[in-house]
């Protein structure tokens, strides 16, 4: 029996591709514009790749390259640029990255695979009223899909992070699947979809079971700010540590790839000296803080300069992770941010994936990458609905229907 096929649109470095291969299926072609990531893709994954702006990139070029028909692909992943939705950007509605959810929209309707995914920040409800979200919700509608979406946190699929994606879901008409199919149900801790919400109170229980920070990065060896450690010099420790380490045989059996550490300030390493595990900006003193924080409220920013706790579960990562002011990325005992190593851990990518291109664009693969074990999750309860055998069901998401023409 033949693979699913799948293409990815909007890949950057490859999590959502490497969940698709984890999952089984066949990657026939991943695009993105950045020249970097295609270096990346052709050292870690199969399949062929297209640089490129996709507003400039038709469906033959995409059903031509990966040598699959219109009507033929199984599933098309998208992942979009978020920053245009984030709130942790200026969210503002005339931004042009806003629009290229359109292209996805554009290449569904010429290349009619039969379920796609689309992957971007819980910001996208809310911008313009949730008018964006309706164009989607609507834009599928009228090329013959039923979608449905869900807010799905990466933690309750095996990815060290509580990362929260919103998760758009489309089947085209003639698959019979009815909307709300294809979310899969978590698996570590207590909750099920939805029960778990960006900045509100979460309790241990229903953390029990997330990889914790140790777990995910405890046996990489000490880095300094501006170096690069090369080599392991343990060994692993726990079996999310050994997953990572997998492959990794011959000569290679001990190379480490991208652990590099950013080079601080001295005034930034004044300060991370000062923090014990758990604390932030708050726990400064006031002399040591950068000006423009001298007057911030106790309540603002209080990821700020945060330093990890070994049992904690890791924040969400962002493309500024070097940066300690930019939130919780300080390590829990060494003073410096995250290596690009240790942040590529947390979005569940293994040792053996190395990042190409320059750091600071290395920087930016690892950071706006989709969480390898959500794509894995999700691509592989798609591929039980294609075959008749769905395991999640449509009353456990909060689904948003198109509105009516």
């Amino acid at each position: 029996m033949s693979r699913l096929t799948a293409v990815d649109l909007f890949s950057g470095a490859g999590g959502a591709s490497l969940g698709l291969i984890d999952a089984g299926f066949d990657l026939r072609l991943a695009a993105d514009f950045n020249p970097a990531c295609g270096l990346t893709h052709a050292a870690n994954l199969p399949g062929e790749f297209i640089v490129g702006d996709l507003r400039e990139v038709d469906a033959d070029k995409v059903s031509n390259t990966a040598d699959i028909a219109p009507g033929e692909l199984d599933l098309l992943f998208a992942g979009p640029p978020c920053q245009g939705f984030s709130i942790i950007g200026s969210r503002v509605v005339w931004d042009e990255r806003n629009n290229l959810f359109r292209e996805v929209l554009r290449l569904t309707r010429d290349l009619r695979p039969r379920s796609v995914v689309i992957e971007n920040v819980p910001g996208l409800v809310t911008l313009a009223g949730g008018a964006y979200l309706r164009a989607i919700l609507q834009g599928l509608a009228e090329i013959g899909y039923e979608a449905a979406c869900a807010e799905l946190l990466a933690a309750q699929y095996g990815a060290p992070q509580m990362r929260w994606r919103l998760i758009i879901i489309a089947w085209r008409h003639d698959t019979g699947i009815p909307p709300g199919f294809g979310f899969p149900a978590p698996v570590p801790g207590c909750g099920s979809i939805g029960d778990l919400l960006p900045n509100c109170t979460i309790t241990a229980a229903e953390t029990s079971g997330f990889v914790t920070t140790r777990e995910a990065i405890g046996d990489l060896p000490p880095v300094a700010p501006g170096e690069e450690v090369s080599s392991y010099t343990g060994s692993p420790s726990c079996d999310y540590q050994r997953e990572m380490r997998a492959g990794l045989t011959g000569d290679l059996a001990n190379f480490l790839a991208n652990h590099y550490a950013a080079r601080l300030s001295e005034a930034n390493l004044a300060r991370l000296r000062l923090l014990r595990p758990g604390q932030d900006w708050r726990d400064l003193p006031s002399d040591l803080l950068p000006t423009g924080m001298r007057r911030a409220l106790r309540k603002d920013h209080t990821r700020r300069y945060r330093r990890m706790t070994w049992d904690g579960v890791p924040r969400s990562v962002i493309t500024r992770f070097r940066d300690p002011k930019s939130g919780e990325y300080t390590h829990p005992e060494q003073d410096r941010t995250i290596s690009i190593r240790e942040a590529a851990r947390l979005q569940g990518f293994p040792d053996r994936f190395v990042f190409h291109g320059d750091r600071s664009c290395q920087y930016e693969q690892v950071g706006n990458a989709v969480p390898a074990q959500l794509a894995r999750a999700i691509s592989a309860e798609i591929t039980r609905c294609l075959a008749g055998n769905p395991g999640a069901t449509a009353c456990w998401i909060r689904s948003v229907a198109a509105p009516s023409p």
